[in-house]
């Protein structure tokens, strides 16, 4: 099933839960962890995320609010940035409007997980993996424009993987740029102008973990095996995983998901 974040007040009844936030918070989160960082902690608000890195400076603060970067932070909301942003193995403190709101709302998920294109193999191959019967999809960007097309395309692409559904992801893709959220970052007049952010966030190439949130921290689930994931490679004309070894894909070492027959 396919939820709304704006017509929740908890967690769905499901097995598992996929909060859904392409453009762009967990496109974000899927660079920061593939860049080595340890655990993502997502908060509902700024003033939380100021709280916790006065209890720890060394946290990076990344995130936005009303799409706009946050004075103070670290980072933004952005992927592109975030691809070249000195981490440095420290842990890191998220706040977005949309999908930080939307892990938060459903902390209370017996299974909870996060996800983007750029994480959607992994995330149907690990979700498969717990024996998980009833996945809801959460679609958060509605928070923004009342509209958000670019996460539900995401959610159907990933409900068809989780039933066997094996199609191209092109047209689905294709919604990621054709959406409402993706005509803000695309329009050049616009203060919010990164064209490059929507091309990052409509990638289905796939990074070798899925995202999970347990006891209010995000930490990335590594499926070392890899070999569910080879029947996605159909849907994308090969070119599915980064390969093992590539020093962009660190070694996690948490939360490694076993591997689905």
């Amino acid at each position: 099933m396919i939820e709304d974040l704006l017509g929740l007040s908890g967690a769905p009844d499901a097995d598992a839960v996929v909060v859904i936030d392409v453009l762009r918070a967990f496109s974000t989160a899927a660079v920061a962890f593939r860049r080595g960082v340890p655990e993502i902690h997502p908060v509902l608000d700024v003033a939380e995320a100021f709280r916790r890195r006065e209890l720890d400076p060394a946290l990076v603060l990344m995130g936005e609010t009303e799409c706009h970067p946050v004075p103070g932070f670290d980072l933004g909301n952005s992927p592109v940035a975030a691809s070249g942003f000195p981490f440095g193995g420290r842990r890191a403190v998220q706040r977005t409007t949309a999908g930080t709101r939307g892990l938060v709302t459903c902390a209370a998920a017996h299974s909870l997980w996060a996800a983007s294109f750029l994480v959607a193999g992994a995330t149907v191959s690990a979700i498969r993996a717990t024996g998980a019967r009833r996945v809801a999809f959460v679609i958060t960007g509605t928070v923004h424009y009342g509209s958000a097309d670019e996460d539900l395309a995401c959610a159907e692409w990933m409900s068809g993987l989780l039933r066997g559904r094996i199609e191209p992801v092109a047209p689905f893709l294709r919604r990621v740029h054709d959406s409402v959220a993706a005509r803000t970052f695309l329009d050049p007049a616009s203060p919010l102008h990164a064209p490059a952010d929507v091309d990052f966030c409509a990638d289905a190439a796939g990074y070798p973990f899925a995202m999970r949130a347990e006891g209010g921290v995000l930490r990335a689930s590594v499926d070392l095996d890899r070999r569910p994931l080879a029947i996605l490679a159909a849907s994308l004309g090969g070119g599915l995983l980064a390969k093992r070894g590539d020093p962009e894909v660190p070694d996690f070492g948490v939360n490694r998901a076993k591997a689905f027959e």
